[in-house]
Order: C-alpha cells, then sequence, then structure tokens
C-alpha cells in the first residue's frame, strides 16, 4: 500500500488554482472554489470552500486511483444542502467507469453508478448541516459486475455493495465539493488523504496538517534573494520559501556553473505550527517543492536526507513526492529541499514545505462519555 495524495484542505499554500496557476496540488479546479476561514476543521488554518457556481464546485486530482483498490479519506462540511441531490465525491476515470457519492436536499448519503447517476444500495445517514464528518470510501473493481464498494461515515460502515451493474471499469480521478451543475449548496474541504490499498477497510481517523521550513539547513547553497520579502517567520532562507499564501515575488535561485548546488532546511517540530501532532499517529508524510528551471533539468529533492529525482522545466509548479514513512523528519538540517544536477542554467525555489498524515490522540476520556462539547473546532461527534 502506498500514499497517493495528501492535501490538508488549503493550509500547505493557502491557495487553490488550476495547474498552471500557483497552487497546483489539485489538477483541475472550478470557479466555485476557493480557501475559507469560516468553516475549518480542527486546528486547520483553513478549509476548501465548495459553492455553487457555472460548471459545477468541484476540485479533481487525477492518477491518483485505481481500478485494482483504492481509499480516500476526506472531511466534508455541509453548510447548505443542495437544492437538488448532487454528487459531493466521485471515483471515476471520467468517462464510464467508477462510484460516486451523493447527498439529497435533507442530507442522506447515497452511493451510485458514476455514468448513470443510479443509487447503489440502501440509503446511507443523514449528514446534518453544521457538523464535521470524515467519510473514507474504499473500492476493488474488477469488472463492470464484479467489484466491492463500502461507504464509511466517522469510521462506521454505513453503506456497502457487492457486484453492483457500474458503467466501466476505470477509476483513476477523484473528484470533491458539487460536482454537478444544476444545484445550489455549501460544502467545506479538509483532510484529502488516498492510498492504493485493496482492503476495504476504513482508512482510520486520517488528519492532513502542513509543516513549513523554519531555519536552513545543513546546506544552503541558493545564494541568489529574489525579491526584498518573505513571511518575515523563521531564520536565513525560510522565510522567502515557507509564505503563506504561495507567492513567487520571493524566492531563492541559484545560477548554474557545472555543479550540483544543495538548499535544505529543516522544518518546524511536531508540536509547532498550524497543529500539535506530538502525540498523534503518524501514517506518512509527503515533501513538496515550488521551483522551475530556465532550461530544463532534473534536480533531486530531498526527503529527510533522501534524494528523489525529479524533472522540473521552465513553469513553475508545485512537485510532491511520499516519503512512506511513519516517523517524522528529524530536524537534523535536511528535512526538505533540493539538490540541482550541473546543468548550465538557472534554478529557482520559490516555496516548499510537508504535509503530514495522522491520526489525532483524543482525550481518554471520552472512551466512557457521551460527548455534547465538540472537540476542536467542532471536528467529531459521539454520540
Amino acid at each position: 500500500m502506498a500514499t497517493t495524495f495528501l492535501e490538508p484542505g488549503g493550509d500547505a499554500v493557502f491557495d487553490v488554482q488550476n495547474a498552471g496557476g500557483t497552487g497546483q496540488f489539485w489538477d483541475s479546479v472550478s470557479a466555485g472554489v476557493s480557501i475559507a476561514t469560516d468553516f475549518v476543521h480542527g486546528g486547520h488554518i483553513k478549509s476548501l470552500k465548495c459553492l455553487h457556481g457555472s460548471g459545477g464546485s468541484k476540485i479533481i486530482k487525477r492518477g491518483i486511483l485505481a481500478s485494482a483498490g483504492s481509499r480516500s479519506s476526506f472531511y466534508i462540511y455541509i453548510n447548505a444542502y443542495p437544492s437538488a441531490t448532487n454528487v459531493i465525491a466521485a471515483f471515476t476515470d471520467e468517462g464510464s467507469g467508477g462510484f460516486e457519492l451523493k447527498i439529497t436536499t435533507a442530507g442522506v448519503l447515497q452511493l451510485a453508478r458514476w455514468d448513470t447517476d443510479a443509487q447503489i444500495g440502501s440509503n446511507g445517514p443523514t449528514l446534518s448541516t453544521g457538523i464535521w464528518y470524515r467519510i473514507s470510501f474504499a473500492y476493488t473493481i474488477t469488472s463492470t459486475t464484479v467489484n466491492e464498494a463500502r461507504v464509511f461515515v466517522n469510521s462506521t460502515l454505513a453503506i456497502s455493495a457487492t457486484n453492483s451493474t457500474i458503467g466501466g471499469t476505470g477509476s483513476t480521478a477523484l473528484y470533491l465539493g458539487l460536482v454537478q451543475t444544476d444545484t445550489t449548496g455549501d460544502l467545506r474541504i479538509s483532510d484529502v488523504y488516498t492510498d492504493s490499498s485493496t482492503n476495504l477497510l476504513d482508512t482510520g481517523d486520517i488528519w492532513v496538517t502542513a509543516k513549513r521550513p523554519v531555519s536552513n539547513g545543513t546546506t544552503n547553497g541558493f545564494t541568489t534573494q529574489v525579491g526584498t520579502g518573505g513571511s518575515g517567520y523563521g531564520t536565513g532562507h525560510a522565510p522567502q520559501i515557507n509564505e503563506r499564501p504561495i507567492s513567487t515575488t520571493n524566492a531563492w535561485r541559484m545560477v548554474g556553473a557545472g555543479s550540483a548546488v544543495t538548499e535544505e532546511y529543516n522544518i518546524e517540530a511536531k508540536n509547532v505550527g498550524d497543529i500539535d501532532i506530538s502525540a498523534a499517529t503518524i501514517v506518512d508524510w509527503a515533501g513538496w517543492a515550488s521551483m522551475f528551471s530556465f532550461v530544463g533539468e532534473t534536480v533531486q529533492m530531498i526527503l529527510n536526507g533522501a534524494n528523489v529525482a525529479q524533472a522540473i522545466t521552465n513553469a513553475q509548479v508545485i512537485y510532491t513526492k511520499f516519503k512512506g514513512s511513519t516517523t517524522y523528519p528529524s530536524g537534523t538540517g535536511a528535512d526538505i529541499g533540493i539538490i540541482t544536477d550541473t546543468s548550465l542554467t538557472t534554478v529557482e525555489l520559490d516555496e516548499c514545505g510537508v504535509m503530514v498524515a495522522f491520526i489525532p490522540i483524543y482525550p481518554a476520556a471520552w472512551a466512557s462519555q457521551t460527548i455534547t462539547q465538540p472537540f476542536i473546532g467542532n471536528d467529531i461527534q459521539m454520540v
């Protein structure tokens, strides 16, 4: 099993745009999607707002799911029900294949086939407005009549379907939001996680948080500063590459002279930043970097001292690499960064950071109590 996607819900870069913009964790973003601060999950700073707009109000990430089996977990907050039944999540090849999750005008959760919107199985639970719910979806597809799908809400199995008739076997893209175009509605999305597991089990209560570079690492060989400002947070080169919202105005560059050059950083400690994860169970983490080169080359992205090759071009793009580790970056000088190759060109690092998937620890007293006081920011509901 491997992690295939992480996104806190806007916290990493305080931005959400189509590829070609500056916040490309998502491949496609509708006009009705924006960064919000009104309803956020837990200690998060932002959430993704999906408000009905022309062409629907959805975010899409492609190439992260597989018919052989995938799981996805995300938190959703319904501020206003759709005015007609609408799709809030889809797991599809963007043709005829795959599944979708829908909610009715009363908030009833339903499983359906992607190509016809026809419901599969019985109704799931009713999702109330004003509450953060975690929805997890696990599936495998062998054929259009041999498949399994399971929907979990707050870790409880809500809908299960075996060998349903669906339109196709493909499933590569994740859609979230108000996917269809013919209704109004108002949602928030947070803590998005996907993996390649085929076990059809709930992922567990996975949250995703952003951690920012705060100090120079062992080597900081990018000696040309771009711009004169920065975030004002951290030391050394960090304030120019840890800005939120993401910025290309301030950065660090190197001008290639035929040798490989390293630019690396230490990130925030577990208990520093948006969410204290000191007691949490880490599921995985990913490093990301927003960068470009005047002429294409292959850099090495640094993840806790290990190098992963990444080809870059003259287009500013965010690149993400998954560590595949439950161990937090060590803070010994190489948590996140890049190493250029020996090309005679200029490389610019605009921003970088880490996203951590984790399972939080809740107060032990909750195990024997009925909780009426919501956890941080109305995160969960236990009854």
